[in-house]
């Protein structure tokens, strides 16, 4: 597949959908594919242009663009010893950044593929991962959920889909995850859960955080599963006072539906 400046990867049926997501990368955002991000093809890698190891297995161009691009999740330039609680990880990429910036990670994903390669991206960038703590738990309530099982990583499954096949997965709270890892002090906790964010905000322990960053999703697949003014509320009850709301790409969703909620106080 040849690139609009030139470079080329060599694809075939392994690879096609990966690469094709980098080749949408590429023209969507116009990044300098081979030159800005380089590309390992012995090893199919991809590497940030301040240097983060990514798998291409599971790449996504949006999720790319909101973090490295769009810098979605940014909230300082120095994040050094910050404690960081981050669900919904996908592939790494977040906790990845996140690290990166100094922070100590504690990262949390239950789609057991994104998980997987989650994991082999934290194993492409050993100076980060020592930063990051990478479990295949639910963020919500405590005790175990039936979460779907998809054969790839695809980054959207939620708890409200109907997938026939489904796997058992342990589901935690914010105040367990609190107190199993014997956090005292944390600073930063950001959800991307699919709708459970709406359970997760009746965690007291949120009011212990100093930035909250919430992906939200009001309804899934046409159903209605929460409303966003609640999100907001609990959040100031919490004493965030600095609240803002914005979209974090370009799909074409009312940003009563979807978007990102910042909060600090």
């Amino acid at each position: 597949m040849i690139f609009p400046n030139g470079f080329s990867v060599k694809i075939d049926k392994e690879n096609f959908r990966d690469v094709l997501a980098l080749y949408l990368f590429s023209i969507k955002y116009g990044v300098d594919i081979g030159n800005d991000w380089k590309i390992d093809q012995k090893n199919h890698t991809v590497i940030t242009p301040d240097g983060i190891k990514f798998s291409l297995e599971g790449f996504d161009h949006i999720i790319f663009a909101e973090t490295f691009l769009y810098d979605t999740h940014f909230t300082d330039f120095n994040l050094e010893g910050k404690v960081v609680i981050h669900a919904g990880a996908y592939v790494g990429e977040t906790a990845l950044y996140y690290a990166k910036k100094g922070a100590y990670v504690y990262a949390f994903e239950p789609q057991l593929e994104c998980y997987n390669i989650a994991m082999r991206n934290l194993e492409l960038n050993p100076e980060l991962s020592s930063r990051i703590l990478l479990k295949n738990w639910a963020i919500g309530d405590d005790g175990e959920i039936e979460f779907p099982y998809a054969k790839k990583c695809n980054g959207v499954a939620s708890s409200y889909d109907n997938y026939k096949e489904k796997v058992k997965v342990r589901s935690v709270s914010i105040s367990t995850i609190l107190n199993e890892f014997k956090i005292t002090n944390p600073d930063i906790l950001d959800l991307d859960i699919k709708g459970a964010e709406f359970q997760v905000i009746n965690d007291n322990a949120i009011q212990k955080f100093q930035i909250v960053r919430i992906e939200y999703s009001t309804e899934i697949n046409g159903r209605k599963i929460g409303d966003l003014n609640y999100l907001i509320e609990k959040l100031k009850a919490y004493g965030f006072t600095k609240i803002r709301i914005y979209k974090h790409n370009e799909l074409p969703f009312n940003i009563s539906v979807n978007g990102t909620i910042l909060a600090s106080k």
